[in-house]
């Protein structure tokens, strides 16, 4: 019976990541004030349009997806808040972090929905996929 009840709740979990990854994991405006925040604390180092530069990697098109695809939103998420930015690691706040996520994933072309992510536990659910 425990087996049993653990597939269930297995299947139950499977099916939340892959909704939230369908139905979009983040709200349009969470999105629109990323983008104001990795235009003041980012950009300078990973280019306005997220290309990358000298020292930091692009977060847009294939080499993003190349480290992110099928990690959760939360990987990317830890390695912000952690390493960024470079001179100053962890004095984003984790409001800040999320939004600027929302950002990111809004422009490798994962579709908003109406969610506002609140805090960075939410994002274990969101699996990320490449879109297609």
């Amino acid at each position: 019976m425990d087996r049993v009840r653990a597939s269930v709740i297995a299947c139950l979990l499977m099916g939340a990541v892959l909704a939230a990854a369908e139905s979009g994991a983040f709200s349009p405006e969470q999105a629109r004030h990323g983008e104001m925040l990795f235009g003041d604390k980012c950009a300078a180092c990973h280019g306005n349009k997220l290309e990358g530069g000298q020292e930091a990697p692009p977060l847009k098109g294939e080499e993003f997806w190349s480290e992110w695809d099928q990690k959760t939103a939360r990987a990317i998420y830890s390695r912000i808040i952690s390493t960024m930015p470079p001179d100053s690691p962890g004095s984003l706040e984790e409001k800040e972090v999320i939004d600027i996520l929302a950002f990111v994933l809004r422009e490798n072309g994962l579709p908003p929905g109406t969610r506002t992510i609140e805090h960075a536990g939410e994002l274990n659910e969101i699996k990320l996929q490449r879109p297609r």
